[in-house]
């Protein structure tokens, strides 16, 4: 069995290069690329490590294919949506993925992603994209959004000991960010 919970192997050109970027994704929502061996990554995602070179040509290469399908993704939902309400489900936290990330690009996934946000959120909202009022939210919003996905395990065992319940925590911290958005 492999850690991304499945009995069946894992064949075919396509089902092997989607489990090893389903691996990458969740293996640098925990660290960063840089200490991810390309034997754990093949071992995690089920498949042979031969297969990373053959499919990518290096285990870099899977990262970042992980980093963009990650990236696209988050950017489709700000696309329609605009940044509000914070993300507060599970899946926030491929947000560790950028919060882990170290990129020696000149520029970064979040870089495109702040774009998005404002353009998403501009289209969401009826506002010009240089309004600095709303280039204000999206930057609190998007620290906010990083913040929480980065942070809610250490957040939430923060707040244990004053009785906080997590689903009760991430339906109070959406209903809040929705406030900022309101201006």
């Amino acid at each position: 069995m492999t850690d991304l919970d499945t009995d069946e192997p894992i064949r075919g050109p396509e089902a092997v290069r989607k489990s090893l970027i389903k691996a990458a994704v969740q293996l640098m929502a925990m660290r960063s690329p840089r200490q991810i061996s390309g034997r754990e990554l093949a071992k995690y995602a089920g498949v042979n490590y031969g297969l990373i070179h053959h499919y990518f040509g290096s285990k870099d290469a899977v990262f970042a294919e992980a980093v963009a399908v990650a990236t696209e993704e988050m950017g489709e939902r700000w696309d329609s949506d605009g940044i509000l309400p914070v993300n507060t489900s599970d899946d926030a936290a491929s947000y560790r993925t950028f919060a882990k990330l170290e990129l020696d690009e000149v520029r970064s996934p979040m870089t495109d992603l702040i774009h998005r946000i404002v353009r998403g959120q501009a289209t969401a909202t009826g506002r010009a994209e240089d309004d600095p009022e709303l280039l204000a939210q999206v930057a609190l919003c998007a620290a906010l959004q990083f913040g929480w996905g980065a942070f809610e395990e250490e957040i939430v065992t923060g707040l244990q000991e004053f009785g906080v319940d997590r689903d009760a925590l991430r339906e109070k911290v959406s209903e809040l960010s929705m406030r900022l958005g309101d201006g």
